[in-house]
């Protein structure tokens, strides 16, 4: 990767907070002048882009990710596209017939979901008859419900005895675990698969890190713990030594998972809180996963899902767990990350945050991830805790059915609220949870704008709810940097600022909403480094 150096952008369409210019230089990492002065034009030692006329931006920001699963989903089977149980199997057997020899000794998936199966559900039966002897692991595209094979439910030892609190074993006809696994009983089978070791995790940040680049991104607010089995210290001095090596394309911001008392007491003991690091690692929030997902009906709603009488979903911390372990991350000053699908797992987040504010109050900017089911009186709550939404755009078009479905038309209406959440006063930053959704921030940015999948004709969903491209803009860039404490160093192109800048072939303001996505990156630079190029400038 190249090193930080003298860079001068000129010729371009520049977009500052107090206009547009057509020139900027970079120094020491850092943007140096901006316009076009002659204290702007570049000295013979810069390296010269000429944009002739592309548009340049503050460098992206993912606000809620999970970079080590997406890179690995990358070398699995990807079920997104299957349209029919067929389809999957078919999908499943040639991916097996092209890799004899699965990493691990398993073979791996993501991406289905019922909706797209035409109501079907992938069987440890259906899985058997393609792969009867080595164990298959295939996670629906929320990744909170997954369908194993008979030889992944043995490695587990999962048997229709197996109980498992805050998780669910389905049973078939005959009373025998028929594969579907939701959340903690996913986690069972999960256990079994060969961990990572640093050298694989080291291949998969210098394959796919490059290519979160080449979309614009120079930082992501990544939850990876699981990969490293949340071996927080592992996981601190393996991002520490690759930002120290130059070996990060991007800025991460690690989303800690402390998903328990003991964990977070260990954590704390060690004495880093949210902002510890060096400029390109940083500790992030205490991160939750306090309910699970529409799509697997496992998201905890006040009242029962539309499509299935008498469920609600599940909480994964009962209230007084949460308020404790919200509470001592709090008082010990660490920002906290609460991922909420369902608005009585929202009411529960938003009672253990409004306790701990009152026994100590301080702008820790706490985070809500998704906030997919919210009401009025939820969202002055969290105006008032000035809490950050940090959502995913694209699950707009993607969720579209399935949320209609689950909610029923009058709830869906009211969820997915994303600019009601701007006019209200609540701050918005912009995620893709990739490997749930598209990595690319313009793919986001395109679906805030037309809450339509792409190419699809439909009309928007909710259009009152759509962001203008300016604000859509903002939320993957100087949100996202206000979300982690950093917008007096990034989000906005001024002197002083860090160097962290895309360059795209069009101006996402002047194309066609739809077109959006479609916008092509020419350059990254980060932290004045640049980390992608098309070749274009060159």
């Amino acid at each position: 990767m190249r090193q930080t150096e003298r860079i001068a952008l000129i010729n371009g369409r520049i977009h500052t907070p107090n206009g547009i210019v057509d020139s900027l230089t970079v120094e020491a990492g850092r943007v140096a002048t901006v316009g076009a002065a002659p204290a702007s034009r570049p000295s013979g030692d810069a390296r010269v882009f000429d944009l002739q006329g592309r548009t340049v931006l503050p460098g992206f920001c993912d606000s809620h990710a999970h970079f080590l699963h997406w890179a690995m989903a990358q070398e699995q089977v990807q079920l997104g596209g299957c349209r029919s149980l067929d389809e999957l199997l078919e999908t499943l057997a040639d991916f097996a017939a092209e890799h004899p020899f699965p990493a691990g000794g398993w073979y791996r998936g993501l991406g289905w979901t019922a909706e797209n199966l035409r109501g079907a559900v992938p069987t440890r039966h259906d899985l058997d008859a393609i792969l009867p002897n080595v164990p298959v692991i295939l996670w629906r595209a929320c990744e909170h419900v997954a369908a194993v094979n008979t030889a992944a439910l043995e490695a587990a030892g999962i048997t229709r005895d197996t109980r498992v609190e805050r998780g669910t074993v389905e049973l078939g006809m005959d009373g025998e675990p028929d594969g579907i696994l939701k959340e903690a009983a996913v986690e069972l089978v999960e256990r079994c698969l060969p961990p990572m070791s640093n050298e694989d995790i080291t291949r998969l940040l210098h394959a796919y890190g490059p290519l979160a680049a080449s979309f614009g991104l120079t930082e992501i607010h990544s939850d990876d713990l699981a990969v490293f089995s949340f071996d927080f210290r592992r996981a601190e001095r393996f991002f520490m030594d690759a930002a120290l090596a130059g070996d990060l394309p991007f800025r991460l911001r690690e989303q800690m998972r402390l998903p328990s008392r003991d964990l977070l007491l260990d954590f704390l003991s060690d004495g880093w809180r949210s902002g510890d690091g060096v400029p390109f690692f940083q500790i992030g929030p205490m991160k939750l996963i306090c309910d699970g997902s529409l799509g697997g009906r496992t998201a905890c709603l006040r009242q029962d899902y539309a499509d299935a009488w008498g469920e609600r979903g599940m909480a994964l911390f009962d209230q007084e767990e949460l308020d404790d372990l919200v509470l001592t991350a709090h008082l010990s000053g660490m920002q906290t990350a609460l991922h909420a699908i369902g608005d009585r797992t929202l009411d529960m987040c938003l009672e253990a945050l409004e306790r701990a504010q009152s026994e100590r109050r301080w702008s820790a900017r706490h985070i809500i991830v998704h906030a997919q089911v919210a009401d009025d009186d939820q969202l002055d709550r969290m105006r008032a805790l000035r809490l950050c939404a940090a959502v995913q755009p694209s699950f707009v078009p993607s969720d579209r059915a399935m949320a209609r479905e689950r909610l029923g038309q009058e709830r869906a209406d009211r969820s997915y609220r994303w600019r009601t959440m701007m006019r209200r006063g609540i701050v918005l930053a912009s995620g893709s949870d990739a490997p749930i959704e598209d990595l690319r921030p313009l793919a986001g940015i395109q679906a805030a704008v037309t809450r339509a999948a792409p190419g699809s004709g439909e009309d928007a969903w909710n259009p009152k709810e759509r962001l203008s491209v300016a604000e859509a803009i903002a939320a993957c860039t100087w949100n996202a940097a206000w979300c982690g404490h950093n917008e007096g160093r990034r989000g906005e192109i001024a002197p002083g600022r860090d160097a962290d800048l895309v360059v795209l072939d069009q101006d996402p303001f002047a194309v066609h909403p739809g077109d959006l996505a479609d916008v092509g990156v020419d350059l990254t630079l980060c932290g004045g480094r640049v980390t992608h190029s098309s070749g274009h400038l060159d």
